[in-house]
């Protein structure tokens, strides 16, 4: 056996029982390894399986392979057949399919009856959804899972912004549901599906064994949710005659209602509004909104309830925002439109959000053989990864304070937020690709982030661990168990 970059390269399996042995603290591992071997290595897969694995945390390969040479590093065939559960939707898509759901779902998340939504939608849930349990549980005294109760809130609000439906996960009893378990289990297979060589999850999903079983029942449910949403919703404009009234366009409406709406045959871009159509971008959108912002929230209030000094300057600012004649409102909820001066409280979350991705890597197929700027060589038959969680911890990128938790990294001498490139601070994706939910994302961290911190004392409960799981999503292994009181 010869060493490789990860650990010691075994006959014909490559350097992935190296891997595999560190698969429980994956992200501190990979963090330790680019530290101290440099910006990118490379992982041996088994002979058999094309799982070479280039991974880098260098921005000038990041810049590289997402904006200067785009279009030689796509998700790949590969990449569509594990995410097979996505259809052809914006996540599975490359080249002109993906530019042309890109640009039709542009024009619809920046439109402002869209934004009007937003805005509505957030509040409302922070409102009669997320503050009622938090009361319940501080008025109780009750132990729970503060990210179970994130994942709640972030999947009834991302489902009504996506269908205008509400599934009801966010209630002080939190019930289970099984459009919200489905996704869960979904989610799951998709990260086995990824450490496993092809051949191995196909046989068990021919067999309709393991996994892949829990795969067939969760799909049948998110098709048969999401079905019955784009057949009420279809009957509703037809009720109007496919037309949003002015009600509507006042108080803003959902994406589907939108995409329904604008349908009439066939688009510009030769897309076809179809129901199968729907359902695809219905379900990438369910998973870019929902994961991805409560994985940011749990992380975030985790960061700022273990560092009091940060608590206190966020509260100082939220108070100094609010009217006097506002003060004596309990609990007092906050409006998208009051954080324009809340710079603090946004350097904290992106702060958090360098430090704890809601993403935790990136994986892209070349085209062609290419050259990165590292000088690393990568072609067809390999995977190339980004590995943004220990990009964020990386002195060569963010400085010898690189692991602490500094909100003032991102205030500029002017007091403004300061401007981080893309492929430095990638938890927004970077260049054709950059996350078009980003403003949606901030409007709903900040409701909930402000909410939380003027009105409540978390704390964490004792002895309990808090380390990353091993997913696509950035999630708290054991979860986060707290409790909650009125301020």
């Amino acid at each position: 056996m010869r060493k490789g970059d990860f650990g010691w390269k075994w006959p014909f399996f490559g350097e992935f029982p190296s891997l595999f042995y560190h698969i429980n603290t994956i992200h501190q591992s990979l963090t330790i390894l680019f530290s101290r071997i440099g910006a990118t290595a490379f992982v041996k897969g088994p002979c058999f399986a094309n799982m070479d694995i280039l991974g880098t945390v260098d921005p000038k390969n990041v810049h590289y392979i997402m904006s200067a040479n785009f279009q030689n590093f796509q998700k790949g065939p590969g990449f569509k057949k594990i995410f097979d559960v996505l259809g052809d939707g914006i996540f599975n898509a490359d080249f002109d399919l993906w530019k042309d759901q890109r640009k039709i779902a542009k024009t619809l998340i920046t439109h402002h009856t869209f934004h009007k939504f937003l805005v509505k939608t957030s509040c409302d849930m922070v409102k009669n959804g997320l503050v009622p349990v938090l009361e319940f549980m501080a008025k109780e005294g009750i132990v729970f899972d503060l990210q179970d109760v994130f994942q709640r809130f972030t999947f009834d609000t991302t489902c009504i912004l996506v269908t205008g439906f509400d599934p009801g996960s966010l209630s002080v009893d939190l019930n289970n549901i099984a459009f919200m378990k489905a996704m869960n289990d979904m989610g799951e297979v998709m990260v086995i599906r990824n450490l496993l060589p092809r051949c191995v999850w196909k046989l068990q999903k021919w067999l309709g064994i393991g996994p892949e079983k829990k795969l067939r029942d969760a799909r049948e449910v998110i098709d048969r949710v999401i079905g019955k949403y784009i057949t009420m919703k279809r009957d509703e404009l037809r009720a109007k005659g496919k037309k949003l009234n002015k009600n509507e366009e006042e108080e803003g409406v959902d994406l589907l209602a939108s995409y329904i709406a604008n349908d009439d045959g066939e688009t510009k871009t030769g897309l076809m509004f179809d129901d199968k159509f729907l359902r695809d971008t219905i379900l990438n959108f369910m998973i870019a909104g929902r994961d991805t912002t409560s994985s940011g929230l749990t992380w975030f209030i985790w960061l700022v309830v273990t560092h009091p000094e940060i608590e206190k300057k966020i509260r100082e600012e939220l108070k100094s925002i609010i009217s006097l004649g506002e003060e004596g409102e309990k609990p007092r909820l906050f409006k998208g439109g009051e954080f324009k001066n809340a710079i603090y409280l946004h350097a904290a979350l992106c702060e958090s959000l360098r430090l704890y991705p809601p993403v935790p890597f990136q994986l892209k197929t070349p085209q062609e053989p290419d050259v990165l700027p590292s000088g690393h060589r990568v072609h067809p038959k390999m995977r190339v990864m980004v590995i943004l969680y220990a990009m964020g911890r990386m002195e060569s990128v963010w400085g010898k304070d690189a692991l602490e938790f500094k909100p003032e990294r991102w205030i500029s001498e002017r007091g403004t937020v300061k401007h981080e490139p893309s492929y430095k601070f990638f938890s927004f994706n970077a260049g054709p690709r950059v996350c078009l939910g980003k403003e949606v994302a901030f409007t709903q961290m900040k409701a909930v982030a402000a909410s939380i911190i003027h009105n409540y004392h978390v704390e964490m409960v004792k002895g309990h661990e808090v380390c990353p799981n091993v997913s696509i999503i950035l999630y708290m292994k054991n979860g986060f168990k707290v409790r909650i009181r009125n301020r």
